[in-house]
């Protein structure tokens, strides 16, 4: 390849990586907080970089571009509601250890799963959680519950993590929570490892994984399949993302 081709890819890249960057805490200081980007800003420089990389076809280029920007900048969405109060908790905690309770706020299970199992180009994925944390018989306040959910991208790296409270104040229980991921067109096939994670006071208490397939279609858009994730780990488990 020519010298001055490999000097135009980079600096596309780098190019594109700042844009990005901005994109990223643009709204706040916090690189987890939802993504608040400008969409015009951000498919023009992802498609400019997509034409490079793919050699100079730019409809190819400008679709993968476009899609890895979209991906970067897109806003997930978070719900959580409240399905057991946390003196409900605390009577079945009881209930399965002899009528005793931990000493300190304690994850009692936490499940994840993707709906719907396979999602279309331009569809959005839900990762569907199951959360329930009993109050320690020590703890003087109520707990703090926290979810992310982090998403890489094929190369291992970060594309996008969301942290967000699980109820608007302390509280203990059994919560329902969603994070609505947009999976936008043109995204590059390849695994899409997701990693949601919890927290109680601020402390990581467990992690659960799934991967994100995102398969090639005949057409020029692409078509996502869900993977079904591994056996879960143990509360309080953690484990390494790529």
């Amino acid at each position: 390849m020519h010298v001055t081709q490999i000097s135009t890819r980079l600096f596309a890249s780098v190019t594109l990586t700042a844009m990005l960057a901005g994109c990223a805490t643009e709204g706040g200081p916090s690189p987890l907080a939802n993504l608040s980007c400008n969409p015009a800003i951000a498919a023009v420089a992802g498609g400019v970089l997509g034409a490079v990389v793919t050699g100079g076809n730019k409809v190819a280029g400008a679709a993968i571009g476009a899609g890895v920007a979209a991906l970067l900048c897109a806003a997930v969405d978070y719900e959580a509601k409240q399905i057991k109060t946390a003196q409900q908790a605390q009577a079945d905690y009881r209930s399965a250890h002899n009528g005793r309770l931990p000493d300190q706020a304690s994850l009692v299970k936490y499940t994840t799963s993707f709906t719907p199992s396979s999602i279309s180009a331009g569809d959005k994925a839900t990762l569907n959680s199951y959360i329930e944390v009993v109050k320690g018989r020590q703890d003087a306040t109520d707990p703090v519950i926290e979810e992310e959910a982090t998403i890489y991208k094929p190369d291992g790296s970060v594309a996008k993590s969301v942290r967000k409270p699980v109820a608007k104040t302390a509280s203990a229980g059994a919560f329902s929570s969603s994070f609505t991921i947009p999976m936008p067109q043109g995204v590059p096939q390849g695994a899409y490892p997701v990693k949601s994670t919890l927290y109680v006071n601020g402390t990581e208490v467990a992690e659960r994984k799934v991967a994100l397939q995102v398969v090639a279609s005949a057409s020029i858009g692409t078509t996502y399949a869900l993977l079904e994730p591994a056996s879960p780990s143990r509360p309080g488990s953690t484990s390494s993302m790529p």
